[in-house]
């Protein structure tokens, strides 16, 4: 746990991320540690905790529109769900070392010096033991994931159109955690702008308060390649960043109708892509190394990778809802 608060401390801002997509990636965050709270998975309950606090205070407020009058709504909100982070980890604090035998003390100096948050961000978090089926750096094992197979050609469908005229199309994946599951129960088509080589989502509010309203969380994104190979370029891999630093078992699909390979499953690699992509400030398409650079965390390891924990399921008794907010 201390390893991996330090690498969220260091998270520096991207001025080309927008506040309310920050807020977004907050707004989520609190939204999966909600449900780990239902589940009482407190280790993880505690890294969203602390991740959102740190994003507001480390990163977030060193934003060049933090200080904009006209955003000041939006820093309400991003100081509401840091409040409701450090309330949440005073409470579970005492449960975490009376389940644990063996804590470690978060170091949190620089946060103290800079930021005043409370106590308890100083004080000893437990760690979980790591075994070879982990999410290495979380030290937590990765969850199962099932996806409906027919979902990936009910979207390849719908993004019929814009493929024929060479434009990306992107969806979210969101479901629910049963009994340890992860299940992709929705398929949401948010309102978005596509081109040749990219999409972005548009009035992801909209998109916020259907998961919301539906009691879902995230739990990756898919898009289209009309035209280009079956893999995750330099801008899918900074907006998977987004996801998987939430979920660590967040995937990204990508539908490539050109290539044989046709359908990809990928998630970052952790230790590894994740952590060099949450730091790259470059925006847009850029070069990025086919693999992690010597002297960063996980240096030599691809950046991303086929998952391993997804398991495609053909039952047509099982039931999926599709939302097209266009």
């Amino acid at each position: 746990m201390q390893r991996l608060f330090e690498r969220v401390e260091s998270v520096p801002v991207n001025p080309y991320i927008s506040l309310r997509r920050y807020l977004y990636t907050v707004q989520q965050a609190y939204v999966h540690a909600k449900q780990y709270q239902r589940e009482g998975n407190l280790e993880r309950e505690a890294l969203l905790l602390l991740r959102i606090a740190t994003l507001v205070q480390k990163t977030v407020s060193k934003h060049p529109d933090y200080s904009k009058v006209q955003n000041a709504n939006i820093i309400k909100e991003f100081r509401l769900y840091a409040q409701l982070a450090i309330k949440r980890l005073e409470e579970i604090k005492p449960l975490i070392d009376a389940q644990q035998n063996t804590c470690e003390t978060l170091s949190t100096a620089g946060i103290m010096r800079e930021e005043r948050l409370p106590t308890i961000l100083q004080e000893s978090v437990c760690s979980a033991t790591t075994s070879p089926n982990t999410l290495s750096s979380f030290g937590m094992k990765a969850r199962t994931m099932q996806l409906h197979e027919e979902m990936l050609f009910v979207f390849e469908s719908m993004a019929k159109k814009n493929t024929k005229n060479n434009r990306e199309t992107c969806g979210i994946l969101a479901g629910v955690l049963q009994n340890h599951l992860l299940v992709v129960t929705s398929l949401i088509i948010p309102k978005q702008t596509g081109m040749s080589d990219s999409c972005e989502m548009l009035n992801e509010e909209e998109l916020f308060a259907l998961q919301d309203k539906k009691n879902l969380m995230t739990l990756g994104w898919i898009h289209t390649h009309p035209q280009h190979p079956c893999f995750l370029s330099s801008v899918d891999v900074h907006t998977h960043a987004g996801f998987q630093w939430i979920l660590p078992e967040a995937i990204a699909i990508v539908i490539a109708p050109t290539d044989r390979q046709r359908i990809g499953i990928f998630n970052l690699t952790h230790p590894g892509g994740l952590e060099y992509t949450m730091q790259c400030q470059q925006r847009g398409h850029h070069p990025h190394p086919e693999r992690v650079p010597k002297g960063f965390l996980g240096e030599g390891k691809l950046f991303y990778e086929n998952c391993h924990h997804v398991e495609l399921i053909r039952d047509h008794s099982i039931r999926y809802e599709v939302y097209d907010l266009r």
